[in-house]
């Protein structure tokens, strides 16, 4: 497989120098963002999700150009994601609402911990069996790149493809669930939206493991628990310091109006405490979620910050769909087909798993679980793992966005397409039941 040309190289714009370099990617981002939201308005007519649009349009711009050479390296891609990811993060954080939230939290929490380790373990070992299956069968598919050689999932790259796909993607999730949310109950909205935003941070430390496996830089098990403990710690330690900084000066009246510059604020906190938590060996994720988290929650903050930040997020999110779509081509994913399928599949069914059994002794019908196993859409933490993988020099590792891009896809085709009958099913099976936040607190006694 053609690894992407590093900057400074690519076609003509090299001969123009750093300059015409600036300006070219000035063109070639504006340019896509101004399509991507025309993108988005097509998707609503057409009922196809926008990131499935957006990625496709990145995926064929080389091809269309007649380039076929990628316009970034994976080292800018990773550099990229990471902003992107911190911005989304804070995004999700800002936006979730305790008051409501506080009726399911230690089910979203238990899903979004135990169960993004539940769903991580299940897929690394049936990946990992399956590759064991393959010298038995040549029927089952590989990991294999465009040179054709093969990729047989050991136990860190099994690892690593099961952190990778477990956790999921808030974003993704209510942008599909928004139109329809009037047929899914609160609670169970709630539910999807507090795991899905705790879980991210999950996926990325397992991920971590794999690939430090995979390089044989892993230390022993009580190092990997210190440095996740440390991780955790510092992160939500450095947000928390971040966001009550943030809550005194947005909290002023001055920033209390529209167009006082709240965004900036927001912005340059999240930029400074993600910074200082990674140069402390703490999250930059989970930081960039804790300051959301206490910002948007705070009763001296207005509503109005969050409606300035939407402008930054959304820009965020569609530059981080970009940037996968204009690194991989489809003949980088074309191999990997049958693999992805399988590999999805998989994480279905060990999402499944993990949802019944997290919350087994929830005050959730079967129908609401099975629904909650059924939306979990892959998004913006994938990619910006894979990115990671790709930048890390392990053998495997520049298969990983395509093989990332393979995934989301399919899970915006058949998640995505079939969530309008889900959420319809959803309705028509429920009972009434008791108030929910009742049954909990009953259930914690």
């Amino acid at each position: 497989m053609k690894s992407p040309k590093v900057p400074g190289t690519c076609g003509e714009w090299a001969s123009g120098g750093m300059e015409t370099m600036t300006y070219a990617y000035m063109l070639l981002f504006g340019g896509l963002l101004l399509a991507s939201r025309f993108l988005e308005h097509i998707s609503e007519k057409i009922k196809l999700p926008s990131m499935l649009l957006i990625l496709t349009m990145g995926l064929l711009l080389p091809d269309f150009l007649g380039d076929h050479q990628s316009f970034l390296s994976y080292e800018q891609a990773e550099s990229i994601a990471t902003v992107g990811l911190s911005v989304v993060l804070f995004y999700g954080g800002l936006t979730t609402r305790w008051s409501s939230m506080r009726r399911v939290i230690f089910s979203g929490l238990r899903m979004a911990t135990v169960g993004c380790v539940i769903t991580a373990g299940a897929a690394t070992a049936l990946i990992y069996g399956l590759s064991n299956l393959h010298g038995q069968s040549e029927w089952i598919p590989t990991l294999t790149d465009l040179s054709g050689t093969r990729f047989i999932a050991d136990l860190p790259l099994a690892l690593f493809l099961g952190s990778m796909l477990c956790s999921t993607d808030a974003t993704a999730v209510l942008a599909l669930l928004r139109p329809i949310s009037s047929k899914i109950p609160g609670p169970l909205l709630n539910l999807i939206e507090c795991e899905s935003a705790f879980n991210d941070p999950v996926a990325v430390i397992l991920a971590g493991v794999a690939l430090a496996l995979a390089k044989g830089q892993l230390e022993s098990p009580l190092g990997i628990l210190r440095d996740v403990a440390l991780e955790f710690g510092v992160g939500a330690l450095v947000g928390l310091v971040g966001a009550y900084l943030g809550t005194f000066i947005l909290g002023q009246d001055r920033y209390l109006k529209a167009n006082t510059g709240s965004e900036v604020i927001c912005l340059s906190l999240l930029m400074l405490s993600c910074s200082i938590a990674f140069l402390c060996g703490g999250s930059p994720l989970l930081c960039a979620y804790v300051i959301g988290c206490v910002i948007g929650n705070s009763s001296r903050i207005d509503c109005v910050v969050v409606s300035e930040f939407a402008i930054i997020n959304r820009a965020s999110e569609l530059i981080l769909l970009i940037s996968l779509g204009i690194v991989v081509f489809p003949q980088d994913v074309w191999p990997l087909k049958w693999y992805a399928l399988v590999v999805f599949l998989i994480t279905m069914i060990s999402r499944f798993l993990m949802t019944f059994t997290t919350l087994y002794r929830a005050p959730f019908q079967t129908p609401e679980k099975t629904f909650t196993a059924f939306v979990g859409l892959r998004g913006a933490v994938p990619i910006a793992i894979a990115f990671q993988a790709a930048a890390s020099g392990v053998a495997w590792g520049p298969l990983m966005p395509a093989f990332a891009l393979s995934v989301v896809l399919y899970g915006l085709i058949l998640q995505g397409y079939f969530l309008p009958a889900a959420t319809d099913l959803l309705a028509k099976t429920l009972q009434p039941q008791a108030d929910l936040s009742l049954i909990e607190q009953s259930s914690l006694e």
